[in-house]
């Protein structure tokens, strides 16, 4: 068996979502671990979800990780070299929903295990394969609270997403929130009668467009500077009624030291009082608000020092969230560094490179070998 078979068996379970159902794979991987001779088990969430958590070896160690769920595979005529959930190695690429992200480098993670899982393990090894991360759910976090692995098990971690084997070390915040504006309705051959929500909506995303170029001169290192941007827009009901309604979605991808919710709302309630203050008829109200924290493990830390040696190159920055500010914020530093390239993630016809599982599948080794043996 090698990580691209396992993929393959990964891959065959549709985990897409939602709804999702996470938990016959996180049975199979369970049922994988332990004929290995890992102590191994699934945490039951909900109806049809569950994580799958590994443990071999005692004392203060390392934690792989990765997530079993994935984005629903689409319009599936548009999967022109295999059905998604059908695994197909067509030249040197493994092609299948999820086989970059992340099955793919959960197989590496796997497979790692396996070649190495007769040596005496002298600290332990943590092995933790989540629900929710692209469906909803984030159960990591139920994996943290519950105690399943905790910062006296391991001293720092690693997840698998795709990074072409890159060292992610820091990764913007993921936030955001729902606007609504307020109009009042009219016949449309008397607009003056009403007040048009979605012209006082353009005015709003016209000032988030004028914060995000002042929010453009503060750069972060390796990730550039915050982002705010409107992703959802919908308004009226009938063409010949002026609209008296109209919500606008925002996406905030916030760098260290914006990534706080008291933050966000600053900047949105400031612009919403500036309008209101200039215009009577605008009228808005903001709810939903949300902000996680950006990721930041600096790299002097044992975990990236660690991985600079094995792989030679120097840590860098993406702009997507994961799940490794779960793990830091609880007392584990957390960085990413897997096989695949996150540009095929979420597309028809994913795929992974079998020379990717390889890379991903000897770090993962090393990593092992470095840590626990």
């Amino acid at each position: 068996m090698s990580a691209v078979d396992i993929a393959k068996e990964l891959i065959k379970f549709d985990t897409s979502g939602p709804p999702t159902r996470e938990e016959p794979l996180a049975a199979w991987i369970k049922d994988f671990l332990e004929d290995l001779g890992v102590d191994a088990s699934v945490q039951k969430l909900e109806p049809g979800r569950a994580n799958a958590v590994g443990k071999i070896g005692k004392g203060k160690g390392l934690v792989l990780s990765g997530h079993i769920d994935e984005v629903p595979p689409g319009d599936t005529a548009l999967w022109r070299v295999t059905p998604p959930f059908e695994p197909r190695v067509v030249g040197d690429k493994l092609y299948g929903r999820g086989a970059c992200d992340m099955k793919g480098p959960d197989a590496c993670i796997l497979q790692a295990v396996r070649e190495m899982a007769k040596q005496k393990f002298k600290r332990q090894l943590s092995l933790v394969f989540t629900a929710g991360e692209d469906t909803g759910g984030w159960y990591v976090d139920r994996v943290l609270s519950d105690k399943m692995v905790s910062p006296a098990e391991a001293a720092f971690g690693v997840i698998g997403e795709p990074s072409m084997m890159g060292i992610v070390s820091t990764h913007k915040g993921s936030g955001g929130g729902l606007v609504t504006i307020r109009g009042r309705s009219a016949h449309s051959s008397r607009p003056e009668l009403g007040v048009n929500a979605i012209i006082n909506a353009s005015k709003f995303i016209q000032e988030i467009v004028t914060l995000q170029g002042h929010l453009n001169a503060t750069q972060w290192p390796l990730l550039g500077p915050t982002t705010i941007k409107p992703t959802i827009i919908k308004g009226g009901f009938k063409s010949n009624v002026i609209p008296d309604l109209c919500e606008v979605t925002l996406n905030v991808r916030p760098i260290p030291g914006h990534d706080k919710i008291e933050v966000l709302r600053e900047w949105v309630d400031e612009i919403v009082a500036k309008l209101s203050a200039s215009d009577p008829d605008f009228h808005a109200e903001v709810t939903g608000l949300r902000c996680s924290e950006a990721l930041d493990i600096p790299e002097k830390s044992e975990v990236i020092q660690l991985l600079m040696g094995l792989l030679g190159t120097r840590p860098e920055g993406v702009a997507y969230y994961t799940e490794a500010v779960s793990y830091t914020k609880n007392g584990i530093p957390t960085v990413i560094c897997g096989p695949g390239d996150i540009a095929q993630a979420h597309a028809p016809d994913e795929f992974v490179s079998l020379e990717q599982l390889e890379k991903g599948t000897r770090l993962y080794k090393k990593l092992i070998e470095k840590v626990c043996l």
